[in-house]
């Protein structure tokens, strides 16, 4: 199973430890493969620096993330890619998640779970859930 997880959905995970080590189990058991591209890295950096990130989140977390998890992240390169969503910042968590070739893209945002947006990953063989179902399918 082939995920790409928006960053919304990793500082969840980042924000709640138990789930986190539930997550991270199941993907050094490698349940699935977190396939990711640089841009969508980028992003995960950027937002874990601020601040009201960093008060949701253990610094130990963070840590791990780093040290473990990026080490176990396939990267992609991204092709060129249409504006298919509202929010520009977007687009990238859709076409890592095409080009990646993804079973699932982890997300709860409101624009990547649009109508249009929904049926182009639909068609695209991806499936939309969040990192909490996620976690309870692996349990």
């Amino acid at each position: 199973m082939r995920i790409v997880l928006d960053t919304n959905q990793l500082v969840r995970a980042l924000a709640r430890p138990p789930e986190l080590a539930t997550f991270v189990m199941a993907w050094a058991s490698a349940r699935f493969t977190v396939v990711c591209s640089d841009q969508l890295l980028d992003e995960y950096e950027q937002v874990l620096l601020r601040d009201y990130v960093r008060v949701l989140v253990y610094p130990e977390s963070v840590r791990a993330f780093r040290n473990y998890l990026v080490d176990a992240i396939e990267i992609i390169g991204l092709g060129a890619f249409p504006a298919v969503c509202r929010d520009p910042d977007d687009d990238k968590v859709v076409a890592t998640a095409i080009q990646g070739q993804a079973d699932y893209l982890l997300t709860a945002d409101e624009d990547i779970l649009a109508d249009e947006v929904a049926l182009l990953l639909t068609r695209a063989g991806i499936r939309m859930m969040t990192i909490d179902e996620l976690v309870a399918r692996l349990g």
